[in-house]
């Protein structure tokens, strides 16, 4: 189907492109890029300013990032009975070719519902709780349910979340990222902002402060910090913990392929959740989860997801996206 780009219009490329950016990157800070190649492939690139040198010194983030966005691509073509083959390697990260007669994916119907819910849930149900025991099944999500085992496991991301806030390289980064008050710059283009973050405008601000490159060491000093940026009650509040995790010689494009699709499994369940990366970019904590939890050496765990419902009126908060038009090179 060489010449069925040729047949999209402006319109269609920036809906499709639209589709494929609202797969999950890290920190939202949406480094890929389409370009519709002469030949009818759409080629993924990466914006080389989008980077973050600090928190993903390998890039590795970035790359589950553009798998991320491929897979959205390839949900969105298939909705158009269009199949994808994806090529990776080469002058792009990767080429996607065009061919006939695919059939619409069923999780494509939850991509527009797929969001990062970060305050806590409503009270855990048994069907909460059985719906989640279900992806074990799948091999690569281990699930937690026993409410001692997540308060555990809450404990450990505070504790690694505060380690990794003290390094001040670390924190600039990602508070240069992070939209803490209305008036931001790229309040809602990219980055997290407040509301995204479930913090009221005085916890928004407060939390500005905070982070900041004065105050945050003063308050780790006096054991001040943990408390303020601790999320253990939110964690606790779940239905469960996922651990999601893949071959540890899998490409970080083809992990990204995948976790993208596991979170709209999830939701599709009905349920939402908030990833919890501090765990799996640190080693130590990457290791005593794999130890307690019986995943073999040869996995590598990529995230771990708290997942429960949102409460009841409790409304998403608008989703922060780039415009597509921008995307596309």
């Amino acid at each position: 189907m060489s010449d069925a780009m040729a047949t999209f219009d402006e319109y269609e490329r920036i809906t499709l492109v639209a589709e494929a950016n609202l797969a999950p990157s890290v920190h939202n800070i949406q480094p890929t890029r389409f370009r519709f190649a002469p030949d009818g492939a759409i080629e993924i690139h990466e914006d080389a300013r989008r980077r973050i040198p600090v928190g993903d010194p390998t890039g590795a983030d970035n790359r589950k990032s553009f798998g991320a966005a491929a897979e959205g691509l390839v949900l969105a073509l298939a909705a158009r009975n269009i199949s994808a083959g994806i090529e990776t390697g080469g002058d792009a990260i990767a080429r996607i070719t065009l061919h006939p007669e695919a059939a619409p994916d069923p999780l494509r119907t939850h991509v527009s519902k797929r969001a990062t819910w970060r305050g806590a849930f409503d009270r855990p149900i048994t069907r909460d709780v059985k719906a989640l025991e279900k992806l074990a099944a799948g091999g690569d999500m281990t699930v937690v349910t026993d409410p001692a085992r997540i308060a555990e496991i809450a404990t450990l991301y505070d504790d690694t979340s505060l380690v990794t806030l003290r390094d001040g390289a670390y924190r600039a980064e990602l508070v240069s990222w992070m939209r803490f008050t209305r008036g931001a710059k790229n309040w809602s283009r990219d980055g997290l902002n407040a509301e995204a973050m479930a913090l009221s405008p005085f916890e928004g601000f407060a939390a500005g402060v905070v982070m900041g490159p004065l105050l945050f060491p003063v308050l780790n000093a006096f054991g001040a910090a943990r408390p303020l940026i601790a999320e253990g009650a939110k964690v606790t509040s779940a239905a469960g913990v996922v651990l999601f995790h893949r071959p540890a010689s899998e490409s970080d494009f083809d992990t990204g392929r995948r976790f993208y699709r596991a979170w709209l499994e999830i939701t599709a369940l009905g349920l939402c959740l908030c990833p919890m990366s501090a765990l799996a970019d640190s080693q130590t904590a990457a290791t005593e989860l794999k130890r307690a939890y019986d995943i073999a050496d040869d996995r590598k765990l990529v995230t771990a997801f708290r997942v429960g419902r949102r409460p009841p009126n409790a409304k998403q908060t608008p989703r922060v996206r780039l415009p597509a038009s921008e995307l596309i090179v």
